[in-house]
């Protein structure tokens, strides 16, 4: 626990000195970030706020987040130890989550919007929660500390808080570092369906000695909406939770049957596939009675599931008593969750309209972007005996797992070469990229759902030109960092700059550099082979900089902005457009950090050209390198199956016999194949 609390107040501290900011607000994004990793909420604005309200009550949140699957609101309070052996105990739990409950209530009645200054942020969190019943159907309370709970707090009943029904969670040390060694990278979530079924859940067994046992079943749909309501958007796989946020979660013709057929649900609906790590259960081969589940996804059927709890809280008179709904259920070993259950949510939504962004968490690009990673040094600066390189996570944790698995005088290495601070999340990466792609307004509305925008775009990139994803590509990203780093580190301790909106400013301020270099330097951009090289900015940049970032902040506050919330203004399309009419001047000494436009294209070119032939070298290594008895597969189920040509079964018969080095277009032209083969589970994609 020692250690853990240590490599925490370490990524604190890292956090508030590397980006300039206060140890509060370094805690909140820490530990928050953490939160949406593991996918406890999504797209958190943190902006601590505090004041005081009626009859001088003390009021506090650290931010909020909104959950469109299950229409929550979620509050984040908490408490900065900063000390060793800390506990928490009731007392203190009581009053955090009190200073966080009393600002929902006092908004909600209205008092703090008669009460507060116009220009506070604290105003504009009130005018915006002022309407949360209206909003939303349940409020989740989360209290986040560094100390450790005491044993004494068992249970935080559900409470009533500004007209909604709220829960309270505590995320105490404990909590997070077992959160930390989880394998899944997420807290266990547990149903236990002998609450409503005495026996359990009954289900027919299918494929029980598999690698993925297989049930299939019935379940009530007050179950299920029962379920749903305790759980949340925890119940879907992370892909399904995203779609169906994003695009609104009750279906119209699931509410008619409801109403209407209630007895025809079960043959007029598609049902669920859902996974799951473990089960508790009796009975014999072919029929179980499922008394508990462990880490229940559901991967297909998240708006069919959002729906019917939707039905029964629409109405006190609704009920669900004549409704069931047919559940396939399969079993994933938690080491093979993250991908496998992935897959499993990709085939099982096949037929609807879930795209492939929607699964780009897990697509070839981030692998790619890996191995570019660990191939790219970085120069090293004055006087190192180490180069360095940029760690890009694909996956959560994979930073501290490749750091673990090393000895102490390799973590020592490690630490050298792979500096923490040079650690860049997939969802960070899309932050940056997209920032600069003069898309702020995407990057504030939050992580996740900037991460769904850049895959839209990346996904249709990389499949019309992967050459263009090469080394001066993720060069280029990197410098993209360290440009966002720098805007936040300047404008932090900026005297014209208070507190609050920090990454709307900067997510803007860089959007504006990007938007205005072309307008004012014809022929020119920003040199990020410079930046690159040098690992950080050039002070000529710096200037300038802090006088746009100025005009952001004005432009994002100023008293005729059509909507009262800061933080909610600048995720709208018509901010971004206010700001791009913001007149700026560039200082001199900024030309001297560009470069001439065509320099620059032809280093992209090149850098093209290199990657199309490092492509076909890799895809040639791939084929060469498959096994006989894939080979053998393929043509005996694949030629029976007719997913094989003529072109591929003369290709891969040669292959099969080592008798031949495929050429570049022989070789994707049998990779496509293996593909198709893949999907239709001939072959598997770990074969290839």
């Amino acid at each position: 626990m020692n250690d853990f609390h240590a490599e925490l107040e370490n990524d604190i501290a890292l956090r508030a000195s590397g980006q300039g900011i206060f140890q509060i607000q370094a805690f909140a994004e820490e530990l928050g970030n953490r939160l949406q990793d593991a996918e406890e909420m999504f797209d958190l604005n943190i902006e601590p706020v505090s004041c005081h309200g009626r009859n001088r009550k003390r009021l506090e949140i650290l931010g909020y987040a909104e959950d469109g699957g299950d229409d929550s609101l979620i509050v984040l309070v908490g408490k900065y130890f900063g000390e060793s052996g800390a506990k928490l105990n009731k007392t203190d739990a009581d009053k955090i989550f009190d200073f966080g409950k009393s600002f929902l209530i006092q908004s909600e009645g209205g008092y703090l919007v008669d009460y507060l200054e116009e220009s506070s942020k604290e105003y504009e969190y009130a005018e915006y929660f002022k309407t949360a019943s209206e909003r939303y159907e349940q409020i989740r309370f989360f209290l986040i500390t560094d100390a450790t709970m005491s044993d004494r707090i068992k249970h935080i009943p559900d409470e009533t808080v500004a007209g909604l029904r709220s829960t309270f969670e505590i995320w105490d040390l404990n909590r997070f570092q077992q959160l930390a060694e989880s394998p899944s990278g997420k807290e266990d979530t547990n149903v236990d369906f002998t609450e409503w079924m005495p026996e359990g859940l009954p289900m027919l067994a299918s494929q029980d000695d598999s690698d993925n046992p297989t049930f299939v079943g019935i379940i009530p749909g007050t179950v299920l909406a029962e379920v749903y309501r305790r759980h949340g958007t925890r119940l879907l796989e992370s892909n399904v939770r995203t779609f169906l946020s994003a695009r609104g979660k009750v279906n119209r013709g699931i509410q008619q049957t409801l109403k209407q057929n209630p007895e025809m649900f079960l043959a007029f609906n598609n049902g669920l596939s859902t996974t799951a790590s473990e089960i508790l259960s009796t009975g014999d081969d072919h029929t179980r009675f499922i008394e508990s589940i462990t880490n229940w996804q559901i991967v297909n059927g998240g708006q069919t599931t959002a729906s019917l709890a939707h039905y029964l809280k629409s109405n006190s008179s609704n009920t669900l008593d004549d409704v069931y709904v047919q559940m396939k259920l399969v079993l994933v070993a938690s080491e093979e969750a993250a991908e496998r259950v992935s897959e499993i949510s990709r085939y099982a939504n096949n037929q609807n309209k879930v795209s492939e962004a929607d699964f780009f968490s897990n697509s070839e690009y981030h692998r790619h972007m890996s191995r570019l990673s660990a191939k790219v040094l970085a120069p090293r600066a004055r006087g190192a005996q180490y180069s360095t390189r940029w760690f890009y996570e694909r996956t959560r944790g994979e930073f501290d797992n490749e750091r673990a698995n090393r000895t102490v005088a390799q973590v020592k290495v490690f630490d050298l070469e792979v500096p923490k601070s040079q650690k860049i999340t997939k969802t960070d990466w899309a932050k940056y990229l997209n920032a600069w792609d003069l898309l702020p307004h995407l990057v504030s509305k939050g992580a996740q759902s900037n991460f769904l925008e850049f895959a839209k775009n990346a996904t249709d990139l990389w499949e019309k030109q992967k050459s263009a994803f090469n080394e001066e590509y993720f060069r280029n990203g990197v410098a993209k960092a360290i440009l966002y780093s720098a805007i936040r580190r300047t404008v932090a301790p900026a005297s014209w700059y208070e507190s609050g909106y920090l990454a709307n400013i900067v997510a803007y301020t860089m959007a504006k550099i990007a938007y205005e270099i072309p307008r004012h330097f014809a022929g020119s951009e920003l040199d990020f082979s410079a930046i690159w090289k040098r690992q950080e900015l050039p002070e000529t940049m710096l200037g300038s900089i802090d006088s746009i970032a100025e005009t952001v902040l004005a432009v994002l506050t100023a008293e005729d902005r059509p909507q009262a919330n800061v933080t909610q203004w600048a995720k709208q399309q018509a901010c971004w457009e206010r700001v791009k009419r913001a007149p700026i001047e560039f200082r001199p000494e900024f030309k001297k950090a560009l470069v001439d436009k065509s320099d620059a294209q032809g280093k992209r070119t090149e850098a093209r050209k290199l990657q199309a032939m490092d492509n076909e070298f890799e895809d040639a290594a791939r084929v060469l390198a498959i096994a006989p008895a894939v080979w053998e597969k393929a043509l005996s189920e694949g030629v029976s199956e007719g997913l094989l040509s003529s072109t591929n079964v003369g290709i891969i018969e040669k292959l099969r016999q080592g008798s031949m080095v495929p050429t570049a277009r022989q070789s994707k032209s049998v990779l496509t194949a293996l593909q198709r083969l893949a999907d239709f589970g001939v072959v598997g994609k770990d074969e290839f």
